[in-house]
């Protein structure tokens, strides 16, 4: 069994500062739900049905355009937590989520965020840590699409694998494989433009991707790169 299962919310930031007792009447409502490699979860401006908690896989949250392009704004992986903004203010989706592969996630109701956000003041707490750190990706993610060049954001996408860090990205470190596809959603941009600056990024001598997959050969350069 892996670590953290017989007590799913004592490594989530919300909750880890409750008892045991306390975690186990938050779960008591809670849905678990698995989810298929590309299963959407929710879509975008649909009402809300809960806060998602991610166990284990992972998943993207993204807008679309009305044209079909995909632009995702983080991926969220083992002990992350999204879709909180409509469950504190009662809105619609802000985004849409899907997996990205197999995962196996809890949802807690809006009723169930905000009795434990009136009944535990440590919850209150979190809150504001969690929505701080939100705030911090949104504005690197606004910067990095707004102020970098392609080739600099294919490389910070890149450098998450050995350096996480919030903006452009975010999230994906842990992923084996990111295709040429992904990186451009993330980027967003287009497959045909990310694969130019692979290539540049490889000319550079800063990553190998000679063999579909990418290698970084000199980090130090790729983030000067970035």
């Amino acid at each position: 069994m892996e670590k953290g299962a017989t007590d799913p919310l004592s490594n989530i930031p919300y909750f880890a500062r409750l008892t045991p007792e306390q975690r186990t009447n938050v779960l008591r409502s809670a849905r678990h739900i698995h989810a298929a490699a590309g299963q959407t979860l929710f879509v975008d401006g649909e009402p809300c049905s809960g806060m998602y908690i991610v166990m284990q896989g992972l998943v993207k949250l993204f807008k679309t355009s009305a044209d079909g392009k995909e632009q995702v704004v983080r991926h969220m992986s083992a002990g992350d937590t999204f879709n909180e903004v409509p469950v504190f203010d009662g809105s619609p989706n802000p985004v849409s989520a899907a997996a990205v592969e197999p995962s196996n996630l809890i949802v807690l109701s809006r009723e169930t965020m905000l009795a434990a956000l009136r009944e535990y003041p440590a919850v209150a707490e979190a809150v504001v840590q969690v929505f701080a750190s939100r705030l911090r990706h949104l504005v690197a993610l606004v910067e990095d699409l707004s102020f970098r060049q392609v080739t600099a954001r294919v490389a910070r996408i890149v450098l998450q694998s050995v350096s996480p860090h919030e903006g452009v990205g975010a999230g994906v470190g842990g992923r084996v494989r990111v295709t040429q596809r992904e990186i451009a959603e993330m980027a967003g941009t287009s497959r045909e433009v990310v694969a130019r600056a692979l290539k540049a990024l490889e000319d550079a001598g800063a990553i190998d991707a000679r063999r579909g997959e990418i290698q970084i050969v000199d980090d130090a350069l790729l983030n000067t790169l970035s």
